[in-house]
């Protein structure tokens, strides 16, 4: 396991972007490196809870795809239609993620939206 780099050696503006990932560690996400030669292309982000998976996509701090769908959808499409997503910088997208409420409960999102052309969900090649 690799060593933290102490907070005062973190960049400023990289912050809240790795403490959104640390959030999501805390929230019971789960994590695949994607790699490409010589470094990672992105690091993938999931957790399944109450009947559906929320998953975020990082491929740097500045670039970064958020969703949830149904896990019964999952099942049944190949590329299934999001109930909610987001694409924008780690930090607001990690934690507007976070701030969803479980599914099927109060104010969590019930009806699927477009899938945006450049949404990813597991299983979706990366170029």
């Amino acid at each position: 396991m690799g060593v933290r780099p102490a907070q005062s050696d973190i960049e400023p503006w990289l912050r809240p972007h790795l403490a959104a990932l640390e959030a999501s560690v805390r929230s019971g996400f789960r994590f695949t490196h994607l790699p490409k030669v010589d470094s990672v292309l992105a690091v993938q982000g999931f957790r399944v809870r109450s009947g559906a998976m929320d998953m975020f996509l990082a491929r740097s701090a500045f670039d970064a795809l958020a969703a949830r769908v149904r896990v019964e959808d999952l099942e049944f499409h190949a590329s299934p239609p999001p109930l909610w997503h987001a694409r924008g910088a780690v930090a607001d997208v990690v934690m507007e993620l976070l701030g969803l409420p479980p599914h099927g409960s109060p104010g969590a999102p019930t009806v699927t939206c477009s899938r945006p052309s450049d949404q990813w969900v597991p299983g979706d090649v990366l170029s």
